[in-house]
């Protein structure tokens, strides 16, 4: 790449970092996608990385058995000893271990996370919908993040690891302050005092719990997950608070935000909205789509001990390829009419859930959550609108929307 080139991508990437730029941040990938589809940068994690924004690379990078996730991007979290409690409750989470204990620790949960498990809690999933829209409908108006997106999939996954309803709103508030710790872009000492006492509160709770279950099993999540055994023996104790850190997360934020940008994405293609209207058993096709086309986990990092290929680049031993999921998912070349939602389209494949051995866990109660809130609302909701423009919260690694203010009726 020349030297005017290189400047060109700096400033792009630059562009895509900046906190205001999030409502056109598509615009800015397809520029790089054109630019530069494989570069080196230092801005993002403060060390030499490769990003890839198209499609067939970043598939390519995703599926690699040779490199795995890049468990140094841990560092980042480390703030020292003011923030020690979050830092060691991240370093043990799946997403940061390396094989074999990381290919052991997934094959067990996923013995127990399963899409018959999924199914088994629809009923509960659709019964928590209604109970949100039956507080929006009484109000006339709601904003959508905080009084739907964001408390469903929390209920949710509450339900499913068998934490009571009386606990419900302390796990809201200690989920709402992890992910804020979890932003490196926004770590300010508030943040990480708040992350501190959220990350104790998780680690406690559910070591008292996994220990309980262990002496009796009920229905739930985490007596599967002490009960669940392989060849190598069980989870340990450590294993499953882990383990259930993670699925609360990944389980939480991920899909609070997918279900606030697909209402979104509804009423910026009002055509698609009176599709799925007039054509309800499309929802659960359509959910990948929404997933597609606004994507909540934009980027995926991984590394590898021997130099690959990507993109025509020659990518070191030992540096960091960042996969933006969310280009990747507008790559006109995978997606023709990458920007349009369509819910027609053949989303096979898309990155929004990763891809390979990092493939996400709760791909299938997220596609039940998002198709049941979304369907059921355009069911209650015959009619609505913007109350005001949405506002995209600041994070890059985690997309999603801080507010989404809707007029009903």
């Amino acid at each position: 790449m020349s030297k005017p080139d290189e400047m060109a991508a700096a400033e792009v990437f630059a562009a895509i970092l900046d906190p205001t730029q999030r409502g056109d941040l598509y615009s800015h990938y397809h520029r790089l996608r054109d630019l530069a589809p494989v570069h080196a940068d230092e801005t993002l994690l403060g060390r030499r990385a490769w990003i890839v924004t198209r499609f067939a690379d970043a598939d390519r990078v995703l599926r690699d058995p040779d490199l795995h996730s890049d468990t140094s991007a841990i560092e980042l979290f480390d703030t020292g000893a003011s923030g020690r409690t979050f830092y060691e409750v991240m370093r043990k989470l799946l997403l940061y271990l390396d094989p074999p204990d990381h290919d052991r620790i997934r094959g067990l949960v996923t013995k127990a996370f399963t899409p018959r498990a999924v199914d088994a809690r629809r009923p509960r999933i659709q019964a928590e919908v209604d109970r949100l829209l039956d507080r929006v409908e009484d109000a006339g108006k709601a904003e959508l993040v905080a009084d739907f997106g964001y408390p469903l999939p929390i209920a949710v996954i509450c339900e499913m690891m068998g934490i009571p309803d009386s606990d419900r709103a302390t796990f809201l508030a200690w989920a709402h302050d992890f992910a804020r710790r979890g932003d490196v872009s926004a770590v300010t000492d508030e943040v990480i005092e708040r992350g501190e006492i959220a990350s104790a509160g998780f680690r406690d709770y559910f070591l008292d719990l996994a220990r309980s279950r262990r002496r009796n099993l009920g229905d739930d999540l985490i007596s599967a997950l002490v009960e669940v055994e392989d060849e190598t023996g069980r989870l340990s104790d450590e294993e499953v608070v882990s383990t259930c850190v993670i699925l609360l997360q990944a389980g939480h934020e991920t899909t609070a935000d997918l279900i606030s940008m697909a209402i979104r994405g509804l009423l910026l293609h009002p055509d698609q909205l009176a599709l799925l209207r007039a054509e309800p058993a499309r929802m659960a096709a359509a959910a990948d789509e929404f997933i597609r086309w606004d994507t909540s986990v934009q980027i995926s990092q991984r590394v590898g001990a021997h130099a690959v290929e990507v993109g025509g680049r020659t990518i070191p031993a030992g540096d960091v390829c960042v996969v933006m999921n969310g280009a990747a998912n507008r790559d006109p070349e995978r997606f023709p009419d990458p920007d349009r939602l369509d819910v027609e389209r053949e989303t096979t494949g898309h990155l929004g859930f990763g891809m390979g051995r990092h493939f996400c866990l709760g791909a299938s109660l997220a596609r039940a959550e998002i198709a049941t809130a979304v369907g059921t609302f355009l069911a209650r909701f015959p009619r609505f609108d913007f109350g005001e423009e949405p506002v995209f919260r600041p994070s890059l690694f985690l997309r999603g929307l801080a507010r989404l203010p809707i007029h009903l009726g």
